[in-house]
């Protein structure tokens, strides 16, 4: 008996898995940020992947800014904004370490936020270097900010601000009378040019003298793209979208014009339709098109010269490829709507992010996304020493079979098994709690209080400042946008809306606006907008302030 015992721990010995490689030797890596959305590329730098979330607006949940080894997936350091409450979108800045006319400055990442406030971030700690409020009207920064030699120009809702890359200090402020919105800016070499939500495109010259065009009836919402042949501009109208060339028209496309790119003299469009490739290097005319649904950021692959297109549509992923030729997909299991472009590195590290918050990185373009969970370096000691152990205790055991000594053999391999139970008991009791948790009801946000004739019915709950408005036995409404609007107009209730690239925004309730409103379904928040939420037949959608 005990001779088959000890051969039988002796034969568990060798099927044990123990660790022989390092975190060096993952090929990818990915992290739940659990904290919003991420609307925006990352940027790889330094051996960091940095990126931004949005928030959620309640609670204790505020946009960040995370830095993670490249290698590891490590968190390095975080950055958390508890002031901004709106659906923070203006892409990170990274500036290398420079000197000017107005001072010096180490390396950093710049951080536009909708509570209208530009922060530099140290790159290696996430420290702050300096930080400058700009205006704010009704939201702040939403569009892609610019360098011009030691200054940032920054687009504000009504204007721009130039601050000194060395101390934030405000070199030059240009207000201008319309709003913009996603309005990123471009730096030529005399000029400054901005668009706004009327449809025009102002030049603001570095000496802060203004002139203005007129594109057409539409908003501009991405920054102006210049190239040898004019200014290209995809002008977001009420029944599509049009692309010009300074005044003039070159095609009219679909709904929801994504953020173009520029990559030399080639100029990438997209819509909800389709992808377009204009070639500017004589009359920008359209080279190639493919449909292809895509509302985000295009991003450039240089070190294969590759474009992607993020999809934000449910299905989510990415497409890579050329405008007139088939477009690749690239997939993933989270994918979800997505507007944040990919991030690439220069050794073909990629980075992508989504509506749900998860980074995921590949190492080479030969990688697969795995599920890499985010722990402490104390589990990853804790693991090498429950291994060492493992591996003396085998020994030892191997060591007195190998003398005849079955006795001790024995008494050693038992505590061998002792200390492998002892090992798995948490991950028993881990998937024994997820297993419990999915039998569980979900919280849901039924008031007991309401009526008995509601259960089982749709009900929505309007939080307004003169109280809490609840009604309930609605049936048949697919989606918070449609639910809400009915339950409004029975309750007499008026609902004014935006139109956005990422889709319809309410702005107030019988005109109370304050800092925005969100929506919860049966308690939990959704990660996609009003016209795709879907409630189902027993939901109670609620509507708060943020």
């Amino acid at each position: 008996m005990k001779r088959s015992l000890v051969l039988s721990l002796l034969l568990l010995c060798l099927l044990v898995p123990l660790s022989t490689g390092t975190d060096e030797d993952k090929s990818s890596w990915e992290i739940d940020l659990d904290n919003g959305y991420i609307s925006t590329k990352p940027i790889i730098v330094d051996e960091q992947v940095i990126v931004r979330t949005s928030g959620f607006w309640t609670g204790d949940d505020r946009p960040h800014v995370y830095a993670f080894d490249i290698d590891t997936g490590h968190e390095n350091w975080r950055f958390r904004n508890n002031a901004s409450t709106n659906h923070d979108m203006s892409p990170l800045l990274h500036i290398s370490a420079g000197d000017g006319a107005c001072g010096t400055w180490d390396e950093m990442v710049l951080v536009g936020w909708t509570d209208g406030r530009v922060t530099a971030l140290d790159i290696s700690s996430g420290s702050l270097i300096w930080e400058m409020q700009t205006e704010v009207v009704s939201w702040g920064i939403t569009g892609e900010m610019a360098v011009d030699e030691d200054s940032v120009v920054v687009p504000t809702r009504q204007g721009v601000s130039k601050l000194c890359l060395s101390d934030g200090a405000e070199s030059l402020r240009v207000n201008l009378p319309e709003l913009g919105w996603r309005n990123g800016v471009t730096v030529t070499e005399e000029n400054y040019l901005i668009g706004n939500e009327e449809g025009v495109l102002n030049i603001i010259s570095k000496q802060g003298v203004v002139s203005n065009i007129s594109i057409g009836e539409g908003k501009i919402r991405h920054a102006p793209i210049v190239t040898d042949s004019g200014i290209i501009i995809h002008l977001q109208t009420n029944s599509g979208s049009q692309i010009y060339l300074d005044q003039l028209l070159l095609s009219n496309e679909g709904y929801s014009p994504a953020i173009p790119l520029a990559v030399g003299q080639d100029v990438y469009l997209a819509t909800s339709s389709n992808i377009i490739w204009l070639d500017c290097s004589s009359n920008c005319s359209v080279t190639g098109k493919s449909p292809y649904h895509t509302n985000g950021e295009i991003t450039h692959n240089a070190f294969h010269d590759t474009i992607w297109y993020p999809r934000n549509t449910p299905d989510g992923g990415w497409g890579t490829g050329i405008p007139g030729a088939e477009i690749t997909s690239f997939n993933t299991q989270h994918d979800t709507y997505t507007t944040a472009g990919v991030a690439f590195g220069d050794n073909g590290e990629m980075a992508f992010g989504n509506d749900n918050g998860i980074l995921m990185v590949l190492l080479s373009e030969n990688s697969s996304l795995v599920v890499e969970e985010s722990e402490e370096d104390s589990t990853d000691s804790n693991s090498y020493l429950q291994q060492s152990l493992i591996l003396l205790l085998c020994g030892a055991m191997f060591f007195f079979q190998l003398k005849k000594n079955n006795k001790m053999a024995t008494k050693i391999g038992l505590l061998l098994l002792l200390v492998i139970m002892i090992m798995i008991i948490p991950d028993v009791s881990n998937i024994w709690s997820k297993e419990i948790d999915s039998l569980e009801e979900p919280p849901g946000d039924w008031d007991e209080s309401w009526p008995e004739e509601w259960k089982d019915t749709q009900v929505i709950v309007f939080e307004l400042p003169d109280g809490e408005i609840a009604l309930g036995g609605f049936t048949g409404y697919q989606n918070v946008e449609s639910f809400t609007d009915a339950a409004a107009s029975d309750l007499n209730i008026t609902v004014s809306k935006e139109s956005y690239d990422f889709g319809v925004w309410i702005t107030s309730f019988n005109g109370e606006s304050g800092e925005g409103w969100e929506f919860t379904i049966d308690g939990k928040r959704s990660s996609v907008g009003i016209s795709v939420a879907d409630v189902d037949e027993d939901s109670v959608v609620r509507w708060s302030p943020a």
